[in-house]
């Protein structure tokens, strides 16, 4: 193990630099934070204000219309009373009666039962016109005796020739439907209201049908009535009564904020809308003057921190620097004093003693070992310093170059994970530091050689049994002369025993290319699972006198994400393994179910034998490469297929569970996220 380069503590640290450059970002951050934060308010207010302007005025607006069509609805019940058929009298009673909505209207009418027209003010009693296909008297007609005012959309006056709403009841005859009474209104005057509100310029002024068709619009543009709007929030029965939203008008094409009323009663909404560009022009030069201001600031508080900067840098680096390359270094590191009391710990220290910076600083060597001893899972505990510098320090060769100890002293700690540590001391001629205690985590060298010394006895044992076989009747086939039938059945086992060989041998390389290149070289797309399982049952032929599996089939399909070839070795694993451990027979059976983990739908696939099952113990060790839940040699095998199924399923997102009990058969179910649901890209999902 190698100490740290010492000489590396006199490099400039830069701790400080990026504490100074921390605080003059994080300034810059407020200041713009503020301004973005005051840009947004004053946006907000904006839009707000207007959305509360624009709602009132829709509110006032409707209640003038509603007053308008008051009064002519209260001249409709006086007038109507008093027609008789007698044209000229009640041309009279119109005058007379007209003065009160001399403002709203245009045209008084009255239609017969007929449809035809039998009064107007703007015609001669000669002129007959058909009206029975208007909407309006369409609507009294068939209400039959219904007394009831109704607003009909804009039409274009035969008469008059002008554009019109016509606000009529019917003229009942001893409570019978006898005709139409008809106010003409000049759509125009709704839209002057908006002179009166002192609208801004940019602004609308809209009445709108429950149909969605356009009444009244200011400014007045041509062709802008009779168009119909949709999908607006006023629309519909059970739309709320008034509110705002925001939308591009359809006339236009002006983006407005728009407040509404609405007016059940009349099947009319009435709306007003601000440009966009109205609203926002205050706030506008307000952004100016706020990033103005933050501009500034900005370059006021660099020009600041700057001049700091060069005022405090040099000071800090030399205190800095050992904490710098320390607390980045993935080794653990304690340094001390001139005293030789602990001076500084790293974080990995921490990590890998479980000893907090706080515990340890200001102790001296002795006590820090107590620490350290008491942390140590094995009996001998940690040993002292003074050993450590005799037995661990670097010592020259003959050339002057430090060359390290072949010693290598290793300890158990018991923080989590049991990690275990290489330590060593290297020693230091500097006036802040005398010495350092370092340590490197080992523990996954450890492990690994550990395991490849396991995996390589147990792989030996595994060869050696067909190699012994293959060798020995080899042996005797060369050295002693049999009759045919016993030299075929010799030639049989070496030929049983090389294929076991070359089994083992392919399924480590399989398993091997598969844990080395995590899915890289797997072939994923969306595959239907029942036609997976049918493609491996295809594949498989049961043993002599066996049935084939009983397929319960999924309701409806399942779609997984996966490497058809991967999960294909896996399928049939599973199903060559539930007629190996159920060697007096019984049935095997494959069925299908739906289930979810951590909210994500998931699909299975279960294959259950009536075999001899597994104990508790067995079953614990069941993913265990070459572990064989059956020791009597009678069914082959190498122990590596579950090993290999699980690795594929983890590769696929999924996860394989069994269930076994002794005399009572296993049941192996992978679990697979149910596709779309399934990633694109294999990873590795241990993570």
């Amino acid at each position: 193990m190698k100490r740290p380069d010492l000489h590396l503590l006199k490099q400039p640290g830069r701790k400080l630099t990026l504490q100074i450059v921390a605080v003059l970002v994080l300034s810059l951050i407020g200041i713009w934070s503020v301004a973005a934060y005051e840009l947004y308010r004053s946006r907000n207010t904006a839009l707000r204000e207007a959305e509360v302007r624009t709602a009132v005025q829709a509110h006032v607006f409707a209640e003038y219309s509603r007053s308008a069509f008051k009064r002519i609805n209260e001249f409709i019940l006086d007038t109507r009373t008093h027609w008789t058929g007698d044209w000229h009298a009640f041309s009279t009673i119109v005058k007379r009666s007209q003065e009160n909505i001399d403002d709203l209207t245009f045209q008084v009418s009255v239609i017969d039962r007929n449809g035809l027209l039998a009064f107007s003010n703007l015609a001669r009693p000669t002129d007959r016109v058909d009206l029975s296909k208007r909407e309006h008297f369409r609507i009294h007609e068939e209400s039959g005796n219904a007394d009831r005012l109704f607003i009909s959309r804009p039409v274009l006056g035969k008469i008059s020739n002008k554009w019109s709403i016509q606000v009529t009841r019917p003229i009942l005859k001893n409570g019978q439907f006898d005709g139409v009474e008809v106010v003409s209104v000049n759509p125009d005057q709704f839209a002057y209201f908006a002179e009166n509100l002192r609208i801004r310029k940019g602004s609308a002024l809209t009445v709108v049908r429950s149909t969605g068709e356009i009444m009244a619009r200011y400014p007045i543009t041509g062709g802008a009535i009779g168009v119909v709007i949709k999908d607006r929030p006023f629309l519909g029965e059970k739309a709320p009564v008034s509110g705002n939203y925001r939308s591009v008008a359809t006339v236009d094409g002006t983006e407005r904020i728009w407040g509404y009323r609405r007016m059940p009663e009349y099947g009319m909404t009435f709306i007003i809308g601000e440009a966009l560009s109205d609203i926002l022009e205050p706030y506008e030069v307000n952004r100016k003057i706020i990033l103005s201001a933050a501009t500034a600031a900005s370059l006021l508080a660099s020009a600041l921190f700057f001049l700091l900067l060069r005022s405090l840098s040099t000071a800090e680096e030399a205190k800095q620097q050992l904490h710098e390359i320390l607390a980045l270094s993935p080794d653990g590191f304690v340094s001390f004093n001139s005293a030789r009391r602990v001076k500084y710990a790293s974080p990995a220290f921490t990590l890998m003693t479980g000893l907090s910076e706080d515990a340890i600083i200001g102790l001296d060597e002795s006590t820090l070992v107590t620490k350290l001893t008491a942390a140590c899972a094995n009996k001998a505990g940690f040993p002292s310093v003074a050993m450590l510098r005799t037995e661990l320090s670097t010592q020259a060769d003959d050339t002057g170059e430090q060359r390290d100890s072949p010693h290598r002293l290793l300890v158990e700690m018991v923080t989590p994970g049991h990690p275990i540590l290489e330590v060593g001391v290297c020693l230091s001629n500097t006036e802040t530091v005398s010495q350092i205690l370092y340590f490197r985590d080992v523990t996954h060298e450890a492990e690994v050689d550990r395991m490849k010394s396991e995996f390589l006895s147990t792989a030996a044992h595994e060869l050696r049994t067909p190699m012994a076989s293959i060798y020995g009747f080899s042996e005797l086939l060369l050295t002693q002369a049999f009759d045919p039938h016993t030299q075929k059945e010799l030639l049989q086992t070496i030929y049983n025993q090389s294929g076991l060989l070359t089994s083992i041998i392919n399924e480590l390389l399989d398993l091997s290319r598969i844990e080395s290149r995590r899915g890289k070289d797997f072939v994923f797309a969306p595959l239907n699972f029942e036609d997976v399982v049918k493609a491996a049952l295809a594949g498989y032929m049961p043993p002599a006198g066996r049935d084939h599996p009983h397929v319960m089939p999924p309701a409806t399909p399942m779609r997984i994400y996966a490497d058809k070839k991967k999960m294909l070795q896996a399928i049939t694993n599973l199903i060559s393994n539930a007629y190996k451990y159920s060697p007096q027979g019984g049935p095997v059976s494959i069925g299908y179910r739906r289930g979810a983990h951590q909210d994500a739908p998931m699909v299975a696939l279960t294959i259950q034998d009536a075999g001899m099952g597994m104990s508790p113990d067995q079953l614990a060790r069941v993913f265990e490469r070459f572990y064989r839940a059956d020791t009597s040699g009678k069914i082959p095998g190498t122990g590596l297929g579950m090993s290999i199924v699980k690795e594929i399923v983890d590769l696929h997102f999924g996860r394989i569970e069994i269930q076994s009990a002794l005399g009572q058969g296993t049941t192996a179910t992978i679990w697979m996220p149910e596709y779309p649901g399934a990633p694109t890209q294999p990873s590795d999902p241990t993570g």
